[in-house]
């Protein structure tokens, strides 16, 4: 049997490189090492998960301007990171990715890898502030150009 990039299966890989590295320094070899190999049967989509690692660490800090901008009802600090990361995920593709995604996709399946990773009130969470962002993308992709990348908060352990 062949094996197939599947990119719905890479982003939710994605998910759970990012959260592993929460808690500690992540060695991508290792982690794929520990519970990949032999297990899954598709294969991870390389570049894009090595694009959107560099894209969501290097953009950090506007990724966190916009969640606080969008979930003015909760305290970023205490937001958990199930509810940051698939909006993490979504923004890179919105706004970075080398590759096209249309934003409603990119919406769509930071909603999806919600509900996977968490519960209802997760879903409600990153479909709120995803679609505000949908609405006002113009105006964010200006803010983009001219934002200044400041590391003041991070989600990573280092």
């Amino acid at each position: 049997m062949t094996s197939k990039i599947n990119r719905k299966k890479s982003r939710k890989l994605l998910y759970q490189e990012i959260y592993a590295s929460t808690f500690c320094e992540l060695d991508l070899n290792e982690f794929y090492n520990s519970f990949f190999d032999e297990v899954f049967t598709f294969e991870r989509d390389e570049n894009y998960l090595a694009e959107m690692n560099k894209i969501i660490k290097y953009y950090e800090s506007f990724f966190v301007f916009i969640i606080k901008k969008y979930s003015p009802k909760f305290d970023f600090d205490k937001m958990s990171v199930v509810n940051i990361i698939p909006v993490y995920i979504a923004l890179a593709e919105m706004f970075f990715l080398s590759e096209e995604i249309p934003g409603k996709v990119s919406v769509n399946e930071a909603v999806e890898v919600a509900k996977v990773y968490w519960d209802d009130s997760s879903k409600k969470i990153v479909n709120g502030i995803l679609n505000k962002v949908l609405h006002e993308y113009d105006e964010l992709n200006k803010i983009k150009q001219d934002f200044k990348l400041e590391s003041q908060y991070t989600i990573f352990k280092k």
